[in-house]
């Protein structure tokens, strides 16, 4: 049996909207067919709902597998998974080690509930375009659930899942961060130049990749004080070394407390509100509730792989404001050294 790899079709994304419907997942292609595999191999479910707190919908969904034989082994938010290079490179890590053959997306949309079911692919990417998918649709999880049930029974598959689980075993509180994390600026970065990757095409990309890029070199180029070169957006670490460069800019995209979560801040669940930080003669201060979706840079160093985060939490909205948030931060904190 073969290791499924879950990985991000880009390294940029512009998240899931859980308000969406199935046009969020143009990847997938609808076809009749069960994975042929699904009730004697693993499966791993990715959680893309409304509520922070997916648990519950999670164990709701979770009854119905393990009654009819789906052995699902893991659950994950959907936007952890997606959420940037090195979230995807982690969780990849955590799982790689279990022999896990499907995926399972259950997505929330404004009138219920969508469930995909699909063999992960071979090549080793977690999306590729036209991958066959079945899919229903139902307006409540319950239902869902209900229609799965039906849809199983009637099918001819062979089961030898037995030994499952009870309760769903949920992913929640990962910490991307294998390597060194630093809450300041490395001031290394004033000479070494720095590796910036650009947007590529993808099916998750929601906006046109070549004025992307023209804002990335044009934010970086008004507000990075430094020596930076865009290289391409599927470069390896090795490759961008080989080319001179030392450090590399990271983004992750998510709703704001889990990103805290994933970079390894310290988190309180009396906090709701977080403050954004934008220093310097174009400085701001901007707040922003736990639940909504940010992007935060960060930059690696390519050798050691220590992340430099800054000291301020200057994430934001929109990838061009955090990029303008971060890159003025470092000149900020670098101006005088």
């Amino acid at each position: 049996m073969r290791v499924a790899i879950v990985f991000a079709f880009t390294f940029f994304l512009y998240g899931i909207n859980p308000a969406l419907g199935q046009s969020d997942f143009p990847f997938f292609e609808e076809t009749n067919s069960l994975p042929k595999n699904l009730l004697n191999d693993r499966s791993v479910v990715f959680m893309n709902v409304k509520n922070l707190d997916w648990e519950v919908q999670a164990n709701i969904i979770h009854k119905y597998f393990k009654e009819e034989g789906v052995d699902a082994v893991a659950y994950y938010a959907l936007s952890d998974i997606l959420s940037g290079h090195d979230a995807t490179n982690s969780f990849y890590q955590d799982i790689n080690s279990r022999s896990i053959d499907n995926l399972i997306i259950v997505h929330q949309t404004n009138s219920g509930y969508s469930l995909f079911i699909a063999q992960i692919p071979d090549d080793g990417n977690f999306f590729k375009k036209g991958m066959p998918a079945y899919q229903l649709m139902a307006p409540g999880l319950k239902e869902l659930g209900i229609s799965f049930t039906n849809r199983l029974e009637q099918s001819d598959l062979d089961r030898n899942n037995f030994l499952i689980i009870d309760v769903p075993e949920v992913f929640k509180r990962t910490n991307v961060i294998k390597s060194r994390r630093v809450e300041s600026f490395n001031a290394d970065i004033r000479i070494d130049k720095l590796a910036v990757p650009m947007f590529q095409e993808s099916v998750m990309m929601t906006e046109n990749v070549e004025n992307a890029n023209q804002q990335l070199d044009s934010i970086m180029k008004e507000h990075y004080p430094f020596r930076y070169g865009l290289v391409r957006p599927n470069i390896t670490d090795e490759e961008m070394i080989a080319q001179g460069y030392l450090m590399v800019l990271r983004k992750l995209e998510n709703n704001g407390e889990s990103l805290k979560r994933m970079l390894g801040y310290q988190l309180s669940d009396d906090e709701t509100i977080y403050i954004s930080v934008r220093k310097g003669p174009l400085g701001k201060v901007s707040k922003f509730s736990k639940g909504e979706t940010v992007h935060k840079y960060y930059v690696q160093q390519l050798y050691t792989k220590d992340i430099y985060l800054g000291p301020e939490w200057d994430a934001d909205t929109t990838w061009q404001k955090a990029l303008i948030n971060h890159a003025e931060n470092i000149k900020e904190a670098l101006k005088d050294k």
